[in-house]
């Protein structure tokens, strides 16, 4: 099966650089980081925690760099106890 999508050239460029540091192709590297995020997904619940915070984290990191206001917004903690 072929899959196309169209990034935004931030995380273009972030997805070639992390291909390139890990020596794959960035097909191989996107099939890898999308299957062991689909591994976590249905594995521990350790691991949909994990995995949780680090797609948290990913949207919290976009909406920092899109100059979202913070001022008065709900700590990581009070969000996921």
């Amino acid at each position: 099966m072929t899959i196309q999508v169209e990034l935004p050239k931030q995380l273009e460029e972030q997805v070639v650089r992390a291909a390139t540091r890990a020596r794959l192709s960035v097909e191989d590297y996107v099939v890898r980081v999308l299957a062991a995020d689909q591994d976590a997904a249905g594995g521990t619940r350790a691991a949909r925690t994990e995995r949780a915070d680090a797609l948290a984290m990913a949207d919290y990191r976009a909406w920092t760099a899109a100059g979202c206001p913070e001022d008065g917004a709900m700590t990581m903690d009070q969000v996921f106890g």
